[in-house]
This record gives C-alpha cells, sequence and structure tokens, in this order.
C-alpha cells in the first residue's frame, strides 16, 4: 500500500438534489496517481457522500450539443443525452457525434444514437423538426 503523499481540500455544490449543499471534501491522493475521498462536511444526505465521491473519481455530466438535420425546416437539432456519462468520454462523444446527420421528421425525445459508446446512455432531440415543406 503506497503512502499519502497529499491531502487536498475541495468545495463545491452538490447538485443531486435542489438543496445543493456546499460540500468540503478531503482528498488524499497516493504515489501511484490513485484518488480517495477522506472525509466529506456539508452535506445533509446520505446523495452527497456519493456525489462527492463520484465528482472527485469519476465525474459524469449530461452531454448536449446540436446535429445537423437532412430535409428539416431546422437546420439544427438540440440534442443530450439521457443520463450523465463520464466527463472523461465527452470528447470521444463529440467526435462520434460530429459525424451523425439526423433525419426529419424528428419528434422531441426521439433517440439519435443509441447506447453511445456502449455506455447504455442514448443521445436523443430536444426539440421537434418537422419535414422542410416543399413550394408547389
Amino acid at each position: 500500500m503506497s503512502a499519502v503523499e497529499q491531502i487536498e481540500e475541495m468545495q463545491f455544490s452538490c447538485t443531486t438534489c435542489p438543496r445543493e449543499c456546499e460540500l468540503a471534501v478531503s482528498v488524499s491522493r497516493r504515489g501511484t496517481g490513485a484518488v480517495a475521498v477522506e472525509d466529506v462536511q456539508g452535506n445533509r444526505c446520505p446523495r452527497g457522500r456519493h456525489f462527492a465521491e463520484r465528482e472527485v473519481t469519476d465525474p459524469v455530466r449530461i452531454l448536449t450539443t446540436t446535429l445537423p438535420v437532412r430535409g428539416g425546416d431546422e437546420l439544427l437539432v438540440p440534442v443530450r443525452t439521457t443520463e450523465p456519462i463520464p466527463l472523461r468520454l465527452h470528447a470521444e462523444a463529440m467526435e462520434t457525434l460530429r459525424h451523425i446527420t439526423a433525419s426529419a421528421p424528428i419528434t422531441m425525445g426521439d433517440a439519435l444514437i443509441s447506447n453511445v459508446l456502449d455506455t447504455g446512455v442514448d443521445v436523443i432531440a430536444s426539440m421537434d423538426v418537422a419535414e422542410k415543406r416543399t413550394s408547389s
């Protein structure tokens, strides 16, 4: 077992519920590069500790962007992941999405990509896009 090289104090807001508790987190960094949460203060429910541990070791976020639309009355459709995905995968997910064009019609909530990067999370449309009307 490697000795603790450094204890670092971090502060951030928990975003698991509307309370948004201000967390004070003690983090140990070991010579091996391992990071561990030693203590969490300020959380008013057990979810705060879990959030702090996840935020320090492998943070996750909802990914939002836009995709081009073929044949639609809009040029772009806003999209988002249905669940947060690891932040470390965001650049790779954006590279994957860069090569996708959605086809109209699109209904808000449609899964445009299923199981992005094998995360079990879908990328869905955040608004409706109708087919482009052609003038007669």
